[in-house]
């Protein structure tokens, strides 16, 4: 497949532009995907902590004396 010499200039004055914004937004996307995964990390890492604190304060805390049962119960 031949092409003319005019085609190939238009491909050469259009592709460089194009390709020079889209790597711009890519990295900007990319960046982006980079932050979110940082703050989903951070946010897995606090839930964990929470879980533990839960479940040490409840196997750590004194148990509460039950009422005693009312008669009919």
């Amino acid at each position: 497949m031949r092409y003319r010499l005019r085609t190939l200039l238009i491909l050469l004055a259009i592709l460089p532009p194009l390709l020079w914004v889209g790597w711009g937004k890519y990295q900007a996307w990319r960046a982006e995907q980079e932050r979110q995964k940082a703050i989903a990390a951070e946010l897995a890492r606090q839930q964990a902590l929470n879980y533990q604190q839960a479940v040490q304060a409840f196997f750590t805390a004194q148990p509460q004396p039950m009422a005693p049962a009312k008669a009919g119960e």
